[in-house]
């Protein structure tokens, strides 16, 4: 049987982002968009709801619609790690349940490289991820643009039917699905789904259905 891996998402998936950190993130997003665009606050920050909701990234508007916005300088204003990391929340017994899953595993985020990295490292998990990927690793394709899962399967050297995608973003699960993907819908607001393989409420959960799954995916 060809070994399974697990992909990860990390906000909201790994840690409460939801409780503070998004608060951070999107007032200096829109911090940067108004300076960079000259536009009020309020302009900015519909204009960065906006581009979420239409290409699920802001920066992938920005990249579509700005090219006088520098993608890495936005990446990094508005995701300052000093003021994001007192606000870490992990999911309850998230290193546990990594502990139990065989295979390996990685962090797959529409959130820069050195964001992931350090949110990884504050919770102690660098030793359960053989990889940790941001939307900067892909040439700035982001979920859910196939594009970015197919970039992410080549550089693991894994097909799409071998990964499991653990994620709290049901569109996300579907560009993944299409692909070939077993998926999992995390998170408390989550209910059965026929387009997606299962749903966890929490990491307890998560454990009990990934053998429903019929891949092997416990360590024994």
């Amino acid at each position: 049987m060809t070994a399974i891996c697990w992909i990860f998402d990390l906000d909201n998936t790994l840690h409460h982002a939801d409780q503070g950190i998004f608060q951070i993130i999107n007032q200096n997003m829109t911090a940067y968009i108004a300076k960079k665009l000259r536009l009020s606050q309020p302009q900015a920050s519909g204009l960065r709801q906006h581009y979420w909701q239409r290409y699920g990234a802001t920066l992938a508007g920005l990249q579509q619609h700005h090219p006088e916005c520098d993608l890495a300088d936005f990446l990094k204003a508005s995701h300052p790690i000093p003021d994001i990391l007192p606000r870490l929340r992990p999911v309850a017994q998230v290193a546990a349940t990594l502990a139990q899953l065989d295979g390996e595993k990685f962090v797959f985020s529409n959130g820069p490289t050195f964001y992931v990295q350090a949110i990884i490292e504050n919770m102690q998990l660098s030793d359960h991820f053989q990889g940790l990927f941001g939307i900067d690793r892909f040439h700035f394709y982001h979920k859910p643009q196939p594009q970015a899962y197919e970039a992410l399967c080549r550089h693991i050297q894994r097909l799409p039917q071998h990964c499991i995608m653990v994620d709290d973003q049901i569109n996300n699960l579907h560009t993944a699905r299409q692909l070939g993907m077993h998926t999992i819908w995390f998170g408390q607001h989550t209910y059965p789904c026929t387009a997606i393989s299962a749903t966890a409420c929490d990491m307890h959960q998560l454990l009990h259905i990934a053998t429903s799954l019929n891949i092997n995916p416990i360590r024994h």
